[in-house]
C-alpha cells in the first residue's frame, strides 16, 4: 500500500466533505466541511487542509496551521479516516506522513495538537507519537494540549 499526502484541489474536496467519523466520533471533531470553510476563510491560523490517501484512494482529511516562526511552533489541529476506512492501519502510517510532511516543510521545534476532553481514546495513539499532555487548555476551544518536540 502507497500512503501519501495530497492537496485539496477544485477536484478533490467534494470527497473531502463527504468523509465522516462514526456518529459515536461527530461530537470529537469538526467536519470537514466546516473545516475546508474554516481554511478558506479564517486566515488568522494559515490553514493548510489535506487529503490522506491509500494508494489512490482519499481515506481521510488533516488540516495544519498557526505556524508561529518566532517561537518555531505550529499546531496540528485535524485529523480523520473516514469511518468506513477506520480500524485498517490507516490512522498509523497517515498520521507519521502528516508529522514527516510537517516536519520536513516547516521549520519548527514543536507541534501541537488539541485533543476534545471526552477524546480518552485519542490520547494513547498520540502519545505513540511522543506527543505528551501539557496540562493546559486551549482557551478558545477548550480542547487539552498535547505537545511534540521534534528532534533534529
Amino acid at each position: 500500500m502507497r500512503y501519501h499526502l495530497e492537496p485539496i484541489t477544485q477536484n478533490n474536496w467534494r470527497k473531502i466533505i463527504q468523509l465522516a467519523v462514526a456518529p459515536s466520533q461527530a461530537e470529537l471533531i469538526e467536519d470537514n466541511t466546516e473545516s475546508l470553510l474554516e481554511a478558506a476563510y479564517d486566515s488568522s491560523y494559515n490553514w493548510t487542509p489535506i487529503a490522506l490517501c491509500v494508494d489512490n484512494k482519499i481515506v481521510g482529511f488533516a488540516m495544519i496551521g498557526a505556524e508561529d516562526k518566532q517561537n518555531r511552533t505550529i499546531l496540528f489541529d485535524r485529523f480523520m479516516i473516514d469511518h468506513n476506512e477506520q480500524k485498517q492501519g490507516y490512522g498509523h502510517a497517515l498520521f507519521q506522513a502528516v508529522l514527516t510532511y510537517l516536519e520536513d516543510r516547516f521549520k519548527v521545534d514543536d507541534v501541537y495538537i488539541r485533543v476534545h476532553q471526552k477524546n480518552e481514546q485519542a490520547i494513547p495513539f498520540y502519545e505513540s507519537f511522543n506527543f505528551e499532555l501539557t496540562g493546559e487548555v486551549d482557551p478558545k476551544t477548550g480542547k487539552k494540549l498535547m505537545l511534540r518536540s521534534i528532534q533534529r
